[in-house]
């Protein structure tokens, strides 16, 4: 037996303008990360180069950039795959609000250490390339949060 009914594709996914945003989220979440791993503020080399050497850029690869990719599929794919309507119970919006919430959060804590990280080394004109990127999803993840704020219904409607 079930508790709900089955998940089905939601086929309105694209018609609302929040879940159009978190595509725009994971493709450019995605990027962040690429770029923080190839191009990371480095006392040693001022160009871009894959290396590890400084644990922020490992911690900026893995807590910030990583957890929050992860958490933005997985709630496009929860929405896409129908949970959202088949675990009504759990009311599933409070929940996306919630981790918006913390992802905003979590990207403006990196978006700091990014700065710090920044102005602590030499200047390089290829260590802006984290600090604009990671700026661009700092206000996606803003523009999101206000959305989530101005949603007058915690259902979604």
């Amino acid at each position: 037996m079930t508790d709900g009914p089955p998940l089905m594709l939601n086929r309105a996914f694209f018609e609302r303008k929040e879940n159009l945003l978190k595509i725009f989220q994971l493709i450019f979440g995605f990027i962040t990360l690429l770029v923080n791993y190839w191009c990371y503020p480095n006392q040693h080399f001022l160009y871009c180069g894959e290396r590890y050497f400084t644990s922020s850029q490992v911690f900026q690869l893995v807590v910030f950039n990583g957890f929050c990719l992860f958490l933005t599929f997985s709630m496009i794919l929860a929405n896409v795959a129908g949970a959202y309507d088949a675990f009504y119970k759990t009311n599933p919006y409070v929940l996306e609000r919630y981790l918006v919430f913390l992802q905003t959060f979590l990207y403006t804590v990196s978006f700091i250490t990014l700065l710090v990280d920044f102005e602590s080394n030499p200047y390089a004109q290829s260590n802006a390339f984290p600090v604009i990127s990671t700026t661009f999803i700092l206000l996606a993840y803003v523009i999101d949060s206000t959305l989530q704020c101005r949603r007058k219904n915690a259902l979604g409607h």
